[in-house]
């Protein structure tokens, strides 16, 4: 019988496209059903990430492997805001083995290097035995783990008015940097614009009671679903139930929209902050784990 060889390309781009999107769900699918783990390839927020036209690509985000026109490898490189990047990717299941995440790696890892990122954090679901053993294999050292959070199903809320959400504008960019470093430790070396995140769907709100600031959250608002992160309040304001409140508020805005659904994420070692999302209807669907390149 003569040899069929098979038509193999990578695709390098800064952006996906919708047939990228396709590809890429089918192929995150696939997955998800032969091997029951979240991949966190956040497809919608890429797919409608607001794009900068140009002639010349300055970044390579997504890395795509083809085999005969299916998709079958894809890494992507994610930076929410801050100098930190985080890596995440999947193989089809029949094509594991082959060397191909292992090249699709070493591309995004020379793309982190050219951009100077101050961190590089690969992500694996903590139940991918496949995941953890390729990060192994890099000597990534392990950082910290998040809990992933749903609430399926968001039930009518009244609102109390103990405290107020307040859409940010970019005059309030250094106060959500001062928040960032007292909540997370995150010293950035570049402000995030609020109103620039507004046009990508992720808003930040200040959390405020009786006009003082109290704290923080933001909403990323996709086609069926949101995600609430960077909730915080301020340590001088803790133990009142503001965050409880806030919570409560960012859930009536979502519902507003016309969504009933909506995930967070949650340090593995915040025990009140895990304690509040239950209180509010949220269930524990995952834990994924974060390694740092060293």
């Amino acid at each position: 019988m003569d040899n069929i060889k098979s038509n193999k390309f990578l695709v390098l781009k800064e952006y996906l496209n919708e047939k990228d999107y396709e590809d890429a769900k089918q192929l995150e699918a696939v997955c998800s059903e032969k091997d029951n783990v979240n991949v966190k390839l956040e497809l919608d927020f890429r797919m409608h990430f607001n794009r900068k036209e140009r002639e010349v690509i300055d970044n390579i985000n997504e890395f795509l492997y083809y085999i005969d026109n299916v998709l079958v490898g894809y890494i992507s490189i994610s930076s929410f805001g801050g100098n930190i990047a985080e890596v995440t990717g999947l193989v089809h299941p029949e094509h594991r083995r082959k060397g191909i995440f292992k090249k699709l790696y070493s591309l995004a890892l020379d793309e982190c290097n050219k951009r100077n990122f101050s961190k590089i954090l690969l992500l694996t679901d903590d139940k991918s035995a496949s995941g953890k053993g390729f990060i192994k294999s890099t000597g990534a050292e392990y950082d910290f783990s998040e809990h992933g959070m749903k609430l399926k199903e968001i039930p009518d809320i009244e609102s109390n008015k103990i405290i107020a959400l307040r859409k940010t504008l970019n005059s309030d960019a250094e106060e959500i940097a001062r928040q960032n470093t007292i909540f997370f430790g995150d010293s950035r070396s570049e402000l995030i614009c609020p109103e620039e995140e507004e046009k990508n769907g992720m808003t930040t709100y200040l959390v405020e009671q009786e006009g003082k600031v109290v704290g923080k959250l933001k909403i990323e608002i996709n086609e069926t679903s949101a995600f609430i992160s960077g909730v915080g309040i301020l340590p001088e304001y803790r133990s009142r139930g503001y965050g409880k409140e806030a919570l409560k508020e960012a859930l009536i805005k979502i519902k507003e929209k016309g969504i009933n659904e909506a995930a967070l994420d949650v340090a593995a070692g915040n025990k009140n902050a895990l304690k509040l999302y239950k209180s509010c209807g949220f269930e524990e669907e995952d834990v994924m784990n974060y390694y740092e390149v060293k």
